[in-house]
């Protein structure tokens, strides 16, 4: 990938983890919109995420809905008395009790819950949702302190995939974004979830954060290709301190330039491969037996707000503050207010307070040809029954231009994107996206 062809294209635009992305949604959707979605009959199962906010420090480049307290369990306790009631809401609404074929706790730590709280709350799931016999049960931790004995309660519970965040390795980077863990404690971590026999370990790493080198970053990668992960998350650092008030703490002068990000990027890339990995998507990698790289060749993988996923078109029902449900239909978001969220669902009500409805075909039809390309780089318009350059007359023009700068092929009825356009297989996206078009919102490519 070339840096002119980088900044020639080097623009906000969607992540794309649903289309249309939340930046469409309005607060005319409440919760007696998910209540009539759950109300028909459906017996499939579900994927269920709940939100845990609460973190003991705040990370300097973090963008999640979070609450950095030492309140322990005087700010959980309540927490968790709204979850259960909305848990429960959330079962009476639905007819027939759908079992849980994908369950994901995020946040926030959800690990900041001490060893009875997460217990508590696996019960409440468990009474108002049954599982599948082959469910995935996945949770985020902070490796920062983490124990053996929290690792195997976690596996005890029912838990099988495991993710943390390792990020960078690099001393002087952890410190210039407030996430220090030393790297004994990362592969102490690493030895105990393989040691409770968890099924899938995924690590998050990020590029781009200040002080970051090709040759500190290099460095971890080599540390993350040691560990050895199921899984591996690399994400692009997206600066955008105006709308996040924490990233203020990093210094703009401290970020790598686009040309390092770049050079990290396919640093990270040629060594991930050369230990192999496979490349899925646009930022995650897979051992090539792991599930998420048999999909990926199967052409079965899915898109939603948790990333990539084995597990095609599941509803996503969404519990805890700022929590997202996505019916194929209807898209709702909890609120990011505690106070709000505690008090709605201590009144025996949903504390939804926006989404939307999707009653236009072509908006159904762009969610298809956008989530494909995302997740199997290419998209057939004849197994749609579709004259894509008919119907998309302008979009094919622009995916000409595209096709010219050696970033896709297009076919008489189909685009597949080539291994130059996958880092920036958002942009390719985004041809189909008119919002974007008219208006760029999102982060850069890199």
């Amino acid at each position: 990938m070339s840096i002119e062809l980088l900044r020639r294209h080097d623009r906000p635009v969607p992540r794309y983890t649903s289309y249309p992305t939340a930046q469409a949604f309005h607060p005319g959707i409440d919760g007696e919109h998910l209540l009539h979605a759950l109300a028909q009959a459906n017996p499939t199962p579900l994927s269920l995420y709940i939100h845990l906010p609460f973190c003991r420090e705040a990370c300097w480049f973090c963008g999640c809905n979070r609450i950095t307290t030492q309140a322990g369990s005087k700010a959980v306790t309540p927490y968790l008395n709204a979850l259960e009631v909305e848990l429960e809401l959330l079962a009476k609404a639905m007819p027939v009790a759908r079992p849980i074929a994908q369950l994901h706790w995020g946040g926030g730590t959800p690990n900041y819950l001490n060893a009875e709280e997460r217990s508590r709350l696996w019960d409440a799931i468990n009474k108002y949702f049954p599982f599948t016999a082959n469910h995935e049960a996945s949770i985020e931790v902070n490796p920062e302190q983490l124990s053996q004995k929290e690792v195997q309660q976690l596996r005890n519970l029912g838990f099988n995939r495991i993710s943390f965040g390792l990020q960078d390795v690099d001393p002087l980077v952890q410190k210039a974004v407030n996430r220090v863990v030393p790297v004994d404690q990362l592969r102490a971590a690493m030895g105990w979830m393989r040691a409770a026999a968890f099924e899938s370990v995924n690590l998050d790493v990020i590029c781009g954060l200040p002080l970051q080198t090709p040759k500190r970053f290099a460095a971890t990668i080599n540390e993350v290709a040691n560990l050895r992960p199921d899984r591996i998350s690399l994400f692009s650092f997206a600066y955008l301190p105006e709308q996040l008030p924490l990233q203020r703490h990093i210094k703009a002068a401290e970020l790598p330039s686009r040309e390092q990000r770049l050079e990290m990027l396919e640093g990270a890339h040629s060594k991930l491969l050369s230990e192999g990995y496979v490349a899925i998507g646009m930022d995650h990698f897979a051992l090539k037996n792991d599930p998420l790289a048999i999909a990926a060749r199967e052409g079965s993988l899915h898109r939603n707000f948790q990333g990539y996923t084995t597990q095609a078109n599941l509803d996503l029902l969404g519990v805890g503050l700022s929590a997202i449900s996505l019916f194929p239909r209807l898209y709702t978001q909890n609120t990011r207010s505690l106070n709000t969220y505690i008090q709605s669902l201590s009144m025996a009500k949903l504390a939804i307070d926006r989404g939307l409805e999707i009653n236009d075909p072509m908006v159904l039809l762009r969610r298809h040809i956008i989530l494909e390309l995302m997740c199997n780089f290419a998209i057939d318009f004849d197994s749609i029954a579709i004259d894509a350059e008919k119907l998309f007359r302008n979009e094919w023009k622009q995916l000409s231009n595209l096709e010219v700068e050696g970033l896709l092929t297009l076919g008489s009825n189909n685009v597949s994107v080539n291994e130059r356009g996958r880092w920036l297989v958002r942009v390719i996206a985004a041809v189909f996206d008119p919002d974007t078009q008219q208006k760029p919102s999102g982060s850069r490519l890199v």
